[in-house]
């Protein structure tokens, strides 16, 4: 899973840089993937990866450091390299420092596309995000 998510983290990333508006992309999404890859998208898109000041993730950040940190370690005790999970662990652990260094609100599991975005040279907050918590402190 967080395998998937990385992937459609780098795809909504590279789409934007290149100037593919991202409900083509989720479109896609949802015709050749399905429900959880669309629902995954639309959790970066829509703000979730970064919920608002009073919201809660819809699945912790905690959570999937534990679960994905599981994972690759079980997968290593037993010969196998999850290169994909081990890059979506290290986006997961860049997630929480990034949330440590700026104001320590909860981030969702999907926050690993805040940090491709930063990879990109994007911020870590998309413009929907940033007037989301512009308007919450007004």
């Amino acid at each position: 899973m967080a395998g998937l998510m990385e992937l459609i983290a780098e795809a909504h990333v590279f789409a934007e840089k290149t100037g593919l508006p991202a409900s083509m992309l989720e479109k896609l999404l949802e015709m050749n993937f399905g429900t959880v890859a669309h629902s995954d998208s639309i959790r970066m898109t829509t703000g979730v990866y970064r919920p608002g000041k009073n919201e809660a993730p819809w699945s912790g950040l905690d959570l999937a450091l534990k679960d994905v940190g599981h994972g690759v370690d079980c997968a290593a005790k037993n010969g196998v390299d999850l290169k994909v999970g081990k890059l979506a662990l290290d986006h997961l652990k860049l997630a929480q420092t990034w949330t440590g260094q700026n104001g320590g609100r909860a981030l969702d599991s999907s926050s690993l596309y805040g940090v491709v975005r930063m990879e990109s040279g994007l911020d870590f907050e998309t413009e929907l995000v940033k007037s989301r918590d512009t308007s919450e402190t007004n």
